[in-house]
């Protein structure tokens, strides 16, 4: 018998996000995957992922395979499942690849411009179908008032998506405060960028992660 994944379907403007809560044990398979790898001068190499990605962040490194496929199988298939099935009833999926999966360790300063990640594929069966954003750790002062803001407009650390424009009837962008163990799903080609944070403490780091899919569909047959 597997645990119950609750979720919620989020329509903030034309695109649809899913919003979960990652389990505890997966923050913490994951944070331990991230400090083995750091602390590994091989793996640090061999997991370094920086030149695929875009944006000025301290440190990303490729999420160990076997630890991807173990919370894919147990926690991110169903909701992948379940969101491409809401958008097309009439099909069965029938695989869920895994393009790609790493972590994202921003520092005070660390920004990631507005892009997506259609980018990645250059060939159609590369091309990732589904993107997201999970949170394994974020610093004390993302969450305290920061001075060189405004009031009514924090945006320190936080994840903006962004499609379309703005009319008096639609929104154009939706921004999240980003907090531990929340996970989004969208899909990769929806703009989405990160604001940088600011802290005198060089040891304050919000890591998080993220990964591409690609879903397999076959009609469903009737019988």
């Amino acid at each position: 018998m597997t645990d119950k994944i609750n979720f919620k379907l989020l329509k903030p403007f034309g695109s649809t996000l899913a919003k979960a809560e990652l389990p505890l044990q997966l923050v913490s398979d994951f944070l331990k995957d991230l400090k083995q790898i750091r602390e590994d001068k091989e793996k640090s190499k061999t997991h370094d992922f920086s030149n695929n990605l875009v944006g000025a962040v301290q440190e990303e490194y490729l999420i160990t395979p076997e630890l991807m496929l173990k919370w894919k199988q147990k926690f991110f298939n169903p909701i992948i499942q379940q969101y491409s099935l809401h958008h097309y009833p009439h099909k069965t999926v029938k695989n869920i690849k895994i393009l790609s999966a790493w972590f994202v360790i921003s520092v005070s300063g660390d920004q990631n411009p507005q892009h997506t990640h259609t980018n990645f594929g250059k060939d159609e069966d590369k091309q990732p179908h589904l993107s997201c954003v999970g949170f394994l750790e974020i610093p004390k002062i993302m969450e305290e008032n920061n001075s060189n803001e405004k009031n009514h407009h924090k945006i320190n650390g936080k994840t903006q998506f962004s499609e379309g424009s703005e009319s008096i009837f639609n929104n154009s962008i939706f921004t999240i405060n980003p907090e531990v163990r929340e996970w989004f799903l969208f899909p990769a080609n929806l703009l989405h960028s990160v604001f940088p944070f600011y802290s005198k403490n060089p040891k304050d780091e919000r890591i998080s992660f993220s990964f591409n899919s690609k879903i397999e569909f076959e009609d469903r047959k009737i019988n």
